[in-house]
Order: structure tokens, then sequence, then C-alpha cells
């Protein structure tokens, strides 16, 4: 949940499908009126952060569903989605707040040769593609762990790519000297004026955000609570972090923030007042860097928006990494949009 680039970093179920090679799908997971009764993380397949019950539950009030396939009484995939209700009584599955990737997430414990493997994979996605509810408009953007969607071609969804910046861990001098002369540059010219310290109330970063917002005449699209407690979730867990820049006077100048499993930790949302310079977000982003790298964790820049996006995360070094995306989308759907933006066109 980044802000622009100039200024600051969102049922009837069908049928059993038949199953196969000892895999048996299930109908999608009702909601639970009790949170106890979720499942826990030992066991089930857990790809990312963002497939964690936790967040899962957090991100959507407990709201979430997901379609799982078992096998052996074990669940070896799972495909967690948010029903969430559009313009005309359409109906869309899609991601929860602060949810950047989602998609399938499947056991890593597949046996048999690569070809195996891969045929085992796209029939366990389609087995979990089968059992989505009936929607108008489906997307998802789907982890880096997904080499493929041919499950989802198979199934009628049009797919794409979106691309992120991936920086493996490294010593803090070689990760140093992989960034761009013109980063480097304006860090340090912000560690001459800006300190930086780590905070734990998501408030004190939120409340910086929305005024931030309201200079540049900004509206916030996202559900403050939400994200407010997915912040303080994380940190209480120990796997968010709240990293904020201030200036001599201690005057917020910029601030970001992070969260982290056991692969990756992802640059999820940042701010910065109109009157600082860039180098006060770059100098909080080359800090979550080298936290990242001393835990063994690669930094995820979570998404490339853009050119001017681009250059400024590519400064970092890094890798350029895809992430597939897909969607299904009825005409129904499509006319209701349409509709809804020319009413939208007209009020504004």
């Amino acid at each position: 949940m980044r802000q622009n680039s100039s200024s600051t970093k969102q049922a009837r179920f069908s049928p059993f499908v038949t199953p196969r090679d000892g895999m048996t799908p299930t109908r999608p997971v009702p909601l639970a009126t009790d949170a106890a009764a979720r499942p826990t993380r030992g066991t089930l397949p857990v790809a990312t952060l963002f497939h964690e019950p936790w967040w899962l539950e957090t991100a959507t009030d407990g709201t979430y569903q997901e379609a799982r396939v078992y096998a052996d009484g074990a669940v070896i995939g799972r495909l967690p989605y948010m029903i969430s209700k559009k313009f005309g009584r359409q109906t869309a599955l899609v991601m929860p707040t602060m949810t950047h990737v989602l998609g399938p997430s499947l056991t890593t414990d597949l046996a048999g040769s690569r070809l195996t493997r891969s045929l085992k994979t796209v029939s366990i996605c389609g087995d979990l593609i089968a059992q989505l509810p009936p929607a108008s408009h489906i997307w998802f953007e789907c982890h880096g762990q997904t080499p493929e969607t041919v499950a989802f071609e198979s199934a009628g969804f049009s797919s794409g790519v979106r691309f992120t910046i991936e920086i493996s861990p490294e010593p803090v001098e070689a990760l140093w000297r992989q960034m761009r002369d013109k980063t480097r540059n304006v860090i340090r010219r912000a560690q001459e004026t800006l300190t930086v310290e780590e905070v734990v109330d998501p408030n004190h970063f939120l409340n910086f955000y929305e005024i931030n917002l309201q200079k540049r005449g900004l509206r916030n699209n996202y559900d403050r609570r939400l994200c407010g407690n997915l912040m303080a979730e994380a940190i209480r867990r120990g796997v968010g972090r709240l990293l904020v820049a201030t200036d001599a006077s201690g005057v917020l100048q910029s601030g970001i923030f992070t969260a982290w499993d056991g692969r990756s930790e992802y640059y999820l949302m940042s701010t910065r007042s109109p009157e600082s310079g860039n180098g006060a977000t770059s100098l909080l982003i080359w800090h979550a860097i080298q936290r990242a790298a001393s835990a063994g964790l690669t930094f995820d820049m979570d998404g490339v928006h853009g050119k001017k996006n681009f250059t400024l995360l590519a400064g970092f070094g890094g890798v350029l990494k895809p992430r597939y995306f897909v969607s299904r989308t009825s005409a129904m759907f499509q006319v209701a949009q349409y509709i809804k933006s020319g009413l939208v066109g007209r009020a504004s």
C-alpha cells in the first residue's frame, strides 16, 4: 500500500471435483465463528507472510475463505480469497487489504521427478480453482514461488506479469557497492541531517501518512483501521517494523513499514513529507535492507510501478523478478464498472 511516487508509499459453492491421485478436493472453507476454529500454520502450507492465517484473519476481520485440497488427511494446497460486493450487485473474489501477493499455496513435499511434481502442481491448482464460488470478477497477484499459470489459463483466466526487485542478503559492504552512485549520495546527504528510529505505534505512522496525503490533496483509499490492526499484529509477532526519519528538531520527514516471513522482507508502505527530499525515504529503505540481510532475508521492493518508480528502486541494486497475475471477468461486471466510472465522472 504505497502512495504514488510523487508523494508517499487493497455463497454458493461449486460441486466437488473428481479426486485424482489420492488428492481430495473440498468445498471452500466456510467462515469460522471462533478464531480458534481456524487451522494453525503447522497444519497448512504457508507460501508467504500473506498466506498466514493470522494475517488473513486480521486483514478481513475474519471473513476470508479458502479452497483446499487434501492428501492422506493433510492439506497440500490452499487458495485464500475475500468475497467483495461491487457496484451493480456484482460479486468479486479479491485479495484483502495490504495483501500484496496471494494465489495458490502448495506443499513443498510433493514426491516424484521434476515432471511429476509439475503435473501434480497443475492438478492441485486446477482442483483449487474449481472450488471457487461463482463470481463476476476474480483477480490474484501470485507470489514469487508461482512458476506458471497453466491451471488458471485452462480455467479461462487471463494472465499477465508484473515485476518486483529483490535484493539478496549480502554483507553490508557488498550491498553498499551494488547501489548506484546517485542512490549512495542521497543516502549520505540524508544521514547528515536525519535520524532513523523504530516506532511501535501504528497510529504514529498512520497520522503522518494521512497528513501527507491531505497536503497533496489526495484521499486515503485504504481502510485505516485494518491497516493499523495488521501493522500492530505484525509488530507484536515480531515480523513487522516501522522505521521513521526525523530531522534535528524531531519533526517527522519520512516513514516506512516492512513485514517479513522466513524467506523475504516486504517493503509494504511508505510516506514522506512534501517538504522532505527523496533521500529521507531512501535512507529508511537502506536501513531496512541492512536489517533484512542481517536476518538472512531477501528484501522485496514489492513491485515496480512505472519508469520513475523503477529508477528509484533499481538504484539499490538487486534483481528484477516476475510476478504473475491472473483474472477472470464477466461481461456484466465490465458493463457495471463502465457505468460506475461514468457516474463517478459526472459527480466529480
